[in-house]
């Protein structure tokens, strides 16, 4: 026993040297995928990881009650000379209060980066999120976002995530993206979004798009749906890349929509995600002239298709954007069937827009 103690001893000492003979650019990153009560952990192996973690730009924050280690936490923040990010997983038992802390010392800290996760229910963010003059990335999930106050600004805000984020209405939507004056990325995933019938997307300067309007278990009942405001095309002007979770006709009509307005638009990424989104499609095909417009033939570059069932309306839809995309470069379907093969000659039989594109099933 004693034996075999002594070479798992010296076992974990040659790994903690190997892992030390890294860079501190590596380590760093390492570092950052870890819980803040982990990366303190890591002070015991050497005395170089003692001051290590002190260069740290990301902090990840899990914590079950904040108001017992929140004191703890923001001396460890500010002992950092350089924290960028501030990562935030919280349980349920934590607070409004303890939210509101957290949030003032990100501010306090001019953080560029804020990410919060709640647990099970929603907390509302405190006014003083809106004071983050240099906030540059915000992924919310489980949060709420009921009445933002009046007269406020992120001027700097390039990257919004919004996961089953609560509203307290359609307006609340469309002044908080209003706010957003320079905003380039937007994700969108409204699984339990109940207060908002009609998600407004008033953004011009987008240039990527991502929506998931389903829920994992079942299709939100009443009339929801998302409408791009700006009659214009200057709507999407500088929009590159769209990511659409398609499951059903409406979904279809959104992505009609804002290719109208999309004349930049080079990636399309089209998902099916879940096993009800396959029931829907009978009916996904309109007009067929209209599914993707002339004017962003020669601009889109790459096509995928992901939870590809090959149904004759899918089929359709894939042969008329081969036909009509003359720059498209890459094609690829992701299908869980056997034929797959069957699948590939079948497309691969249409008279493609671009004589390069290459045409991948997986």
């Amino acid at each position: 026993m004693e034996t075999n103690n002594k070479i798992y001893q010296e076992n974990m000492e040659k790994k903690i040297r190997t892992i030390s003979e890294f860079p501190d650019k590596v380590l760093l990153k390492i570092l950052s995928l870890l819980p803040s009560k982990d990366v303190v952990a890591t002070g015991v192996l050497s005395k170089r990881w003692r001051s290590l973690w002190k260069d740290l730009k990301t902090f990840r924050y899990e914590g079950e009650s904040l108001s017992r280690t929140y004191w703890k936490f923001a001396r460890f923040i500010n002992r950092t000379s350089s924290v960028e990010s501030l990562q935030l997983k919280i349980n349920p038992s934590a607070t409004n209060k303890d939210i509101q802390s957290l949030v003032n010392m990100a501010v306090a800290r001019s953080m560029r980066e804020l990410r919060i996760e709640m647990i099970c229910k929603n907390f509302e963010l405190p006014k003083s999120f809106y004071m983050f003059s240099q906030l540059e990335t915000v992924i919310l999930d489980k949060v709420s976002l009921m009445d933002p106050p009046p007269d406020v600004h992120l001027p700097c805000l390039k990257r919004l995530h919004l996961l089953s984020v609560k509203f307290s209405g359609d307006e609340s939507v469309k002044f908080f993206l209003s706010i957003c004056p320079i905003l380039e990325e937007l994700v969108v995933k409204r699984s339990s979004l109940t207060n908002v019938m009609i998600f407004t997307i008033d953004v011009p300067t987008l240039r990527i798009l991502s929506i998931d309007n389903t829920s994992g278990k079942s299709r939100p009942k009443g009339v929801h749906g998302f409408t791009t405001y700006r009659p214009a095309v200057f709507s999407f002007i500088f929009l590159d890349h769209l990511e659409l979770c398609l499951c059903s006709a409406e979904q279809w009509n959104l992505l009609t929509r804002i290719l109208n307005y999309a004349p930049r638009l080079r990636v399309l990424q089209l998902k099916l995600y879940h096993k009800h989104c396959v029931k829907d499609t009978k009916n996904l095909m309109g007009n067929q002239p209209d599914l993707i417009p002339k004017s962003l033939s020669s601009h889109l570059e790459i096509l995928e298709w992901r939870q590809y069932n090959d149904t004759a309306q899918e089929r359709e839809a894939a042969k008329y954007i081969l036909a009509n995309a003359s720059g498209l470069k890459k094609a690829t379907f992701y299908t869980e069937s056997t034929e797959k093969h069957g699948m590939l000659k079948e497309l691969e039989c249409v008279a493609r827009g671009s004589k390069t594109c290459q045409l991948v099933f997986k």
